[in-house]
């Protein structure tokens, strides 16, 4: 070939989908599946938190508990050291690179709103520096502590935790009605 257009050919989304639910499969490669199954025409693949993980999770065959992945940011740096993602992937925005697909006007405009969020935050001042200088790290510094209701869903206990009653107080229950 000199020169002209590469071949290529088109792939169908929800095949690649269905892949990245596959357990058969290694985590880097359903981490590269759900990002080649979820892209936009800038080829990036935006995700909340958690998401991911749920994605790759487990589910026990005899309680059908939910056990989302933990390990959703070693997956994606392997997915980038054998060439599936671009290396600006992290768990909120998967890339698929732009030498690999072709989607509209990939390659031509990488605008990604997550990426630009993060880009602004990371060009924030430390919050060493905030603090040296005698400012709040965060905005929610010199509040009161939180509670129970105010902390954010990253950071409650999973509900699988609370739903499951307490072995201690099941024995002298049991005891008591006998």
């Amino acid at each position: 070939m000199t020169g002209g257009e590469r071949p290529w050919a088109r792939h169908y989304q929800d095949e690649w989908g269905r892949k990245a639910g596959d357990p058969r499969m290694p985590y880097w490669l359903r981490v590269a599946a759900l990002a080649y199954g979820s892209h936009g025409y800038n080829g990036h693949a935006v995700f909340k938190r958690g998401e991911i993980a749920l994605v790759l999770a487990t589910v026990d065959q005899e309680t059908g508990e939910i056990h989302p992945f933990e390990n959703v940011g070693r997956a994606i740096r392997d997915a980038v050291e054998y060439g599936w993602l671009a290396p600006e992937s992290f768990w909120g925005c998967l890339v698929v690179p732009a030498h690999a697909i072709r989607k509209g006007a990939h390659g031509r405009k990488s605008e990604c709103s997550v990426h630009v969020r993060r880009q602004t935050r990371s060009q924030r001042e430390p919050v060493t520096e905030r603090r040296l200088r005698g400012l709040p790290a965060t905005a929610s510094d010199g509040f009161e502590p939180r509670t129970a209701h105010s902390v954010t869903g990253s950071q409650r206990a999973p509900l699988s935790l609370v739903s499951q009653p307490n072995p201690t107080q099941d024995g002298p229950q049991a005891d008591r009605s006998a």
